[in-house]
């Protein structure tokens, strides 16, 4: 029997950590061991873990400890692992419907492969919108490390069609770890690194792995919780972006990647510029004139300069003129654009 240990990291979760542990369905799913990592929650967090503990005796285990943060919360729960395959979750997300019984189906099937891919919806209250990671939607795919790899630093040219798209196999949930793969690896937190998500799988990931996408199990991921991280401004935004750019570009060095990787990089950090300018636009602890200034100052970084919009000829319009805008350094019309789009970005994407 397959067993698969699930990290939850629990900050503040009270309101829907339960949802969150139904739709695991461990009296399905004996196999299946929750660590739930108690962050420090000023809430009633701590007390509903522990309900839940007793209540699935044997099944979930509690760890409680002063706050860490997203990333030191996980790696404390990567000291507790003894399954066959770990997952990540996130306290506010939940499982489709037999979500853990297929995929286990699957890993047996293609004869437990070192990671596992599914694809994911994006819960707004009632409305579920489809991300599908790869163009397949009735059979499995079989990846290998390099096909995942190219993913993860960035997008071809060709392939920059919709830019909103390029981080959308960088979450560490919806995936399964095969226990070999992570041992001794370590998340490091956001304020160092702009995604510790993304680093830590490129990290994880090699290029003789073999991997597998399925493509009709679905994490759900709530995008409505405001206490999110996702929700909330980085003050160490820009830096830490730079950062992990850094990190990539010493790794493909290190690992000797083909040029490919380079010129994926490369295109990421253009693209990136637009995430970032965003988030600057979109912050609650800036003035207008701060907000301009600061975005103005990263898009002439030229580290992020090394294309112009006129390079990508499949991508979609609105993103050529978002990208034109950035270019010409049209600040204060991006802002104005960009918090006009804002109410309807989940059906934008």
């Amino acid at each position: 029997m397959l067993n698969i240990d699930i990290i939850i990291p629990v900050y503040n979760a009270e309101e829907y950590l339960e949802r969150c542990i139904n739709s695991i369905d461990i009296d399905t799913n004996k196999n299946v061991n929750v660590i739930l990592v108690n962050d420090g929650s000023t809430d009633n967090s701590l007390m509903l873990c522990q309900k839940l503990e007793k209540k699935h005796e044997g099944n979930i285990k509690v760890v409680d400890q002063k706050n860490k943060g997203l990333s030191g919360a996980r790696n404390t729960g990567l000291e507790y692992i003894s399954g066959d395959y770990i997952a990540f979750m996130d306290p506010d997300d939940t499982y489709d419907v037999g979500y853990i019984k297929n995929c286990i189906q699957r890993i047996k099937k293609f004869n437990n492969p070192d990671l596992v891919i599914t694809p994911y919806k994006r819960v707004y209250g009632e409305e579920k919108i489809v991300n599908n990671l790869y163009d397949v939607t009735d059979k499995e795919l079989v990846l290998n490390g390099d096909d995942i790899l190219k993913r993860l630093y960035g997008m071809d040219i060709k392939e920059a069609i919709n830019p909103a798209t390029m981080n959308d196999l960088s979450p560490v949930w919806g995936k399964f770890y095969k226990k070999s793969l992570i041992l001794g690896k370590k998340f490091i937190d956001t304020k160092e690194i702009g995604s510790e998500d993304l680093l830590f799988n490129i990290n994880v990931v090699n290029t003789d792995i073999r991997a597998v996408y399925i493509p009709d199990c679905y994490y759900l991921y709530t995008k409505t919780n405001n206490n999110s991280l996702t929700a909330n401004y980085n003050e160490n935004l820009i830096s830490s972006w730079g950062n992990l750019f850094s990190l990539m570009e010493i790794q493909a060095k290190r690992e000797k990647y083909n040029t490919e990787y380079f010129t994926r990089l490369d295109v990421r950090k253009y693209l990136s510029k637009m995430s970032l300018v965003r988030a600057i636009y979109n912050s609650k602890n800036l003035t207008l004139r701060n907000k301009v200034s600061i975005a103005k100052k990263t898009v002439k970084n030229p580290e992020y300069n090394k294309f112009k919009y006129s390079d990508f000829p499949n991508m979609i319009s609105r993103w050529k003129i978002l990208m034109w805008l950035c270019d010409r350094e049209y600040m204060y019309v991006l802002y104005i654009i960009i918090r006009l789009l804002e109410p309807y970005k989940n059906k934008l994407k």
